[in-house]
């Protein structure tokens, strides 16, 4: 069909690897795409690499082929941006017809392509000028790339007032996204979030909308609805591994554990063969997966600890040649078997991995996959000093330090850190009213499933100290002091470490005028 429209020189691969190959070393003008290659790469991650690796231009023109139909799949390949999708079975008319506007449009529109492709923005954005004022027959697209061309050069101003300009004519989905999005970049997220929430109500297929709606509900501190909105988009449009993988994140924040490993399943799934394949998320399925089964020996437990290991066993076949993921993938292993009771295997996958591991030179991952381990293992203090240790080595990496506070605060189960979680919310919000007595035995339930936490424990020195200064018990300072002595191996880079500080000077100086 191709040699009959006049095209000259036309390759032809029959896997993805061949075809990824060629559009490294040579350029083409169409690639024209099938969406099933049977094994392997499917047409979906085919675009996605050579947009990554950008080994496409703005200037050439990338077609999708396909017999598949299914929403998710659309929704996916679109997602990347193909200029063109054409649906099986192909007709010569219907090829030469879509290939014909596609090439037209490409020759018309060459001239600011070009220039984006060399990221001369600023000359592409005369050029698209020029394009509108010669009365072009691709207005909306000329639009819609200038409000980009304004936004990668920073100019909110003018990308602005082109979608303002297009909003006031028509309610056009792409502008009010566009709007949202440099509210987002402002800082507007209230109004922002109002944006996204109309593009979802008029368009519920466009994927954009909720990802962005996320971030503005994640800057306005509402977790559990950004959760939600990136929840919505997964479920529209699945095979997309970087939003798995944001999601993922969000619902641990959230302790939504079971959302976590469904999230991060997706994302082992779906990245598989493709460009975005990474021994982190086996990890993270692994993790989630020890979380769930620690301490469930029910069927339910135990199938949760089979799928753990299968999956841990999968990550250290599969990235070999990364020694920290396979001794990760070892470590928590070793918590899966533990928590399932198994202690003898699991002390022998322990000691696998210990073979294996400096803790002098020992990096920040592998240090905080080994401290948790040892907490599970019931080695607290060895924990702590190796967490401790870590906090002095990389004192200046404050995500590093964020997760050694987490795990020297917490270093318990799911089940037990998210009961102190509520309780200790619920104690803040009754101290808050005053109610003393109800909101220090609300700390102390908070501490029975967390011990050691840093700011728990503050809290309650806090009511206890407020306490004493209405009724002058001497038992609430030998109270408050051994609260202040359970945490005092937080190091200095702990983010309660001046907390704790000013509050033992504050019970030194009132046990001082005691006396």
């Amino acid at each position: 069909m191709l040699s009959s429209f006049g095209a000259q020189k036309i390759d032809t691969s029959s896997t993805a690897e061949d075809a990824i190959t060629k559009c490294t070393y040579d350029s083409y003008d169409v690639i024209l795409c099938d969406f099933n290659l049977g094994h392997g790469q499917n047409g979906q991650q085919i675009l996605e690499e050579l947009r990554i690796k950008k080994r496409l231009k703005h200037t050439h023109i990338f077609i999708m082929i396909t017999a598949e139909t299914s929403k998710d799949v659309v929704l996916g390949a679109r997602e990347y941006q193909p200029d063109g999708y054409v649906a099986k079975p192909i007709t010569r008319t219907v090829l030469e017809q879509r290939l014909g506007q596609l090439l037209t449009q490409q020759q018309i529109l060459k001239p600011v392509n070009r220039e984006i492709d060399l990221e001369n923005y600023a000359k592409a954005i005369t050029l698209c000028q020029q394009e509108l004022e010669n009365g072009t027959r691709y207005k909306s697209w000329c639009y819609q790339t200038l409000a980009k061309l304004y936004g990668l050069l920073g100019d909110t101003s003018n990308a602005t007032k082109i979608y303002r300009e297009v909003l006031t004519t028509r309610e056009l989905p792409w502008a009010r996204l566009g709007m949202g999005q440099i509210l987002n970049q402002e800082q507007q997220y209230s109004e922002a979030k109002d944006c996204f929430i109309q593009v979802i109500k008029s368009n519920p297929n466009m994927i954009e909308a909720y990802d962005n709606l996320s971030e503005s509900y994640l800057k306005l501190g509402k977790k559990v609805q950004a959760q939600h909105a990136l929840q919505e988009a997964a479920n529209l449009s699945p095979r997309i591994v970087p939003r798995q993988e944001k999601l993922g994140i969000i619902c641990i924040n959230n302790q939504d554990i079971e959302a976590a490993t469904n999230a991060y399943r997706h994302a082992v799934q779906y990245a598989e063969n493709s460009v975005h394949e990474k021994a982190d998320h086996y990890l993270d399925l692994g993790r989630c997966l020890s979380d769930l089964s620690e301490g469930d020996t029910n069927e339910k437990g135990k199938d949760f600890a089979k799928e753990a290991v299968k999956v841990l066993d999968t990550a250290s076949d599969k990235f070999s040649n990364n020694e920290n993921a396979s001794l990760n993938a070892t470590l928590i292993a070793a918590r899966v078997l533990s928590g399932q009771g198994n202690q003898q295997a699991a002390e022998d996958k322990f000691h696998q991995a210990e073979c294996m591991i400096e803790e002098e030179s020992i990096s920040s991952d592998v240090g905080l996959e080994l401290a948790k381990t040892l907490y599970s293992m019931d080695q607290s203090e060895r924990a702590e000093k190796l967490l401790i240790t870590l906090s002095e080595r990389f004192a200046d990496n404050k995500k590093i330090i964020s997760k050694i506070e987490s795990l020297l605060d917490e270093p318990q189960g799911l089940k037990a850190r998210k009961q102190a979680k509520e309780l200790n919310k619920s104690g803040i919000s009754l101290f808050e009213k005053g109610e003393l007595e109800e909101a220090i035995k609300s700390f102390y339930s908070a501490r029975s499933f967390t011990p050691k936490h840093a700011a728990l424990n503050l809290n309650i020195v806090q009511v206890l100290t407020k306490q004493y200064k209405q009724n002058s018990d001497k038992q609430l300072l030998i109270e408050a002091k051994s609260s202040l002595e359970r945490i005092k191996h937080i190091p200095k880079q702990h983010n309660q470490f001046k907390r704790l500080q000013h509050l033992i000077d504050v019970i030194d100086k009132l046990t001082e005028k005691q006396r």
